[in-house]
């Protein structure tokens, strides 16, 4: 078997291999010509394959520009040419340059054509381009301009100087453009000419290409030439993104990386090449900058210390964290804001104290938010965690139960004893901080105190706060039967009601045989709290283990509240099933339709039922058809069990759906026999 398999798998790759019929071929570049947008991309995508089949196999490669270049010829649509253009970027060779050139000639189809003559491997494209660019009009000029440039074809100087002086300002500034990038002498001596000749209309673009052609001289090492162009273009009279472009590529050129120059221009006035000298700040390699632009902090405007702040904190060092920490207390904003977020990145425990500090006052929840992400982020591990622990006594509550949070984000375990102690405090929004922290941060070791906690809790209103984070912690024990062995041992020791009940409600978080059978106990209790939350521990049960308990609680309720809670317990439950559907949980529903006592609890038996994908459900759906109260929820359910098993069962679909139509209008004569009326004569 083995063996008939290697061969079937070996004829196959040579199947692949091989070349495609040339009738195969023939089709498929047919097809691919008729291509639109919206249409099968079938065949683009079998020559795509094709294509990448193809690499290592020279014979194929070629095969696929053939067919690349038939797309190319008037039949195939414009989106089939564009296709090809694109196959063309990555495989074509000197043999596709015609079929390319015919494109050039066509305003429509230039911008697809240098789409592949851009990244063409063969000097011989820029030779193509150039003979198409003395005929080019209109936007097909531009294009070509704008790919000679990009390919940086030297001998296309020439023209594209000749261009640079077209009475079109587009065309001229795209020409001009175009030299920038090729940079070399020629083309350096056209741009400086134009730079004299000094047009308004050119002024920006000629600017732009100086300085593209002052970055290729620097990186051929030319920092004179760099230099003096962008001490030209450094004037006040040029446009400002051209004097912050100068100044940038200066700093660069600079042995010292330009840290002179940024000193001069943070004590100058220039406010528009402030910017850019502290931008450049974070690249500095001499030791001391940090210090010594640190102490430029002050003299800053605040606008500006925002910039610092950002610079000097991307350096990292020491040396700037206590000029920063200082900006913390500002009277801006903007630059308090900037200097929260520094020192979260470069503090420890040290800056514990001024941040909570800066807690305090009038603050925007943007702000708040910074100074808690701070705090979240301050380095020290354990012995920042300790800090901000040592605060929570001294700061108010709103602070707290920021720290909280920042303590749980932190991952802070050492913080639980305070947590737990935070628990007792009066102001509700205190305790269910402090509880959800705990839920996070307490492991399985701390489940005796965080239940210890819950127990003596007096806040009732608080008190599913503590059941909730004691349920995160449970689920970090994974033995379920070590979950209940705990709960256990804390309730034997609780006479406390509502502790009990609080124990009793986190045991469907174990969801084990021995948890339910102390429910089961419990529903007998003397004490009606106790048997009312025994219920509600069962009506929430994770599985169907709790179905007879809940069926028999709600079969002789001892209150209305308690039938309806082991009522939805039982829905719930039911609904958990529905991705099995079988007789058994048909069963299951009619036993539990014969429990409702009300249109709600109707409602919410149709509305589990409704889930139920088996033609048995539709019987008891379409038996409360009649039922007024509620009849637009028994539709609801028929519509979707009808549809739900329409595949398999399309005959009890369609007899259900029927069910739903109205009844036929009786006849005028109809209506007045009901009424005992004459039928009315005809006139």
């Amino acid at each position: 078997m083995k063996l008939r398999t290697s061969v079937i798998m070996a004829a196959l790759g040579i199947a692949l291999a091989l070349p495609l019929h040339a009738a195969d071929m023939s089709q498929l570049i047919t097809d691919a010509a008729k291509y639109e947008s919206g249409q099968s991309v079938e065949p683009l995508r079998k020559f795509e394959q094709l294509l990448r089949d193809s690499a290592g196999k020279p014979a194929l490669r070629t095969e696929m520009e053939v067919a690349m270049i038939k797309l190319l010829a008037p039949p195939a649509t414009f989106e089939a040419k564009r296709f090809a253009c694109q196959q063309l970027a990555a495989i074509g060779t000197d043999a596709s340059l015609p079929a390319l050139a015919e494109l050039l000639k066509k305003e429509e189809t230039t911008g697809i054509a240098c789409l592949a003559l851009g990244v063409h491997p063969s000097a011989k494209a820029n030779a193509t381009l150039r003979v198409a660019l003395a005929s080019a009009k209109g936007r097909a000029r531009l294009q070509i301009a704008t790919t000679l440039g990009d390919r940086r074809d030297a001998e296309a100087v020439k023209s594209l100087s000749e261009m640079a002086r077209d009475n079109d300002a587009l065309a001229a500034g795209t020409a001009i453009f175009a030299l920038g990038k090729i940079a070399n002498e020629p083309a350096r001596k056209t741009i400086a000419a134009l730079r004299k000749e000094a047009k308004p209309a050119l002024a920006r673009v000629v600017a732009d290409a100086s300085l593209s052609v002052a970055d290729r001289l620097a990186a051929s090492g030319d920092r004179k030439g760099a230099a003096a162009i962008c001490e030209e273009f450094l004037q006040p009279a040029q446009p400002d993104n051209i004097r912050r472009g100068a100044f940038g590529l200066l700093l660069k050129l600079e042995k010292d990386g330009g840290e002179q120059r940024i000193v001069a221009a943070l004590r100058g006035t220039d406010a528009k090449l402030k910017p850019v000298a502290i931008a450049a700040i974070g690249a500095l390699k001499s030791r001391d900058a940090s210090k010594k632009f640190a102490a430029e902090l002050p003299k800053l405007q605040p606008a500006e210390q925002v910039f610092m702040i950002e610079a000097l904190a991307s350096r990292g060092d020491s040396a700037v964290r206590d000029p920063i920490r200082a900006l913390i207390a500002s009277a801006d904003a903007a630059v308090r804001r900037a200097a929260i977020v520094a020192v979260g990145r470069l503090d420890d425990a040290s800056v514990v104290p001024q941040l909570m500090d800066a807690m305090t006052g009038e603050k925007s929840p943007e702000e708040l938010q910074d100074i808690e992400t701070a705090l979240v982020s301050l380095r020290g591990n354990s012995s920042t965690d300790r800090a901000i622990v040592a605060e929570l006594k001294e700061v108010p509550a709103e602070a707290r139960v920021r720290l909280f949070s920042v303590l749980a984000r932190r991952g802070a375990h050492l913080a639980v004893p305070a947590l737990l102690a935070e628990t007792s405090s009066l102001n509700p929004a205190t305790v269910q901080a402090a509880f959800q922290a705990v839920g996070k941060l307490a492991k399985a070791d701390d489940l005796p105190a965080v239940l210890e906690r819950l127990v003596g809790m007096s806040a009732a209103d608080s008190r599913s706060d503590g059941e909730s984070a004691a349920v995160r912690v449970l689920q970090k024990i994974t033995d379920p039967a070590q979950r209940t062995d705990v709960i256990m041992a804390r309730m034997t020791k609780c006479s406390d009601i509502d502790g009990r009940s609080s124990l009793l409600r986190l045991l469907p978080s174990t969801g084990d045989a021995k948890a339910l059978e102390v429910l089961k106990t419990a529903c007998g209790d003397k004490e009606p709290r106790i048997r009312e939350a025994a219920v509600r521990a069962l009506a929430t049960w994770p599985n169907v283990a709790a179905w007879d308990m809940l069926a028999a609680v709600c079969r002789q309720p001892e209150t209305e509240t308690v039938r309806a809670l082991a009522f939805r317990g039982l829905v719930r439950l039911a609904g958990d099933l529905n991705s099995k559907p079988d007789a058994e949980l048909i069963e299951r529903y009619r036993k539990l339709m014969s429990m409702a006592r009300n249109a709600d609890d109707l409602k919410l038996f149709l509305g589990a039922l409704s889930g139920v994908a088996h033609p048995d459900a539709l019987k008891p759906a379409l038996s409360l058809l009649g039922a007024n109260s509620v009849r637009p929820e028994a539709e609801l359910a028929v519509r979707k069990i009808a549809a739900a098993v329409k595949a398999q069962h399309p005959e009890a679909a369609r007899e259900a759906m029927q069910r739903l139509q109205p009844p036929p209008k009786p006849s005028a004569k109809a209506q007045a026999a009901a009424k005992g009326q004459p039928p009315a004569k005809k006139k």
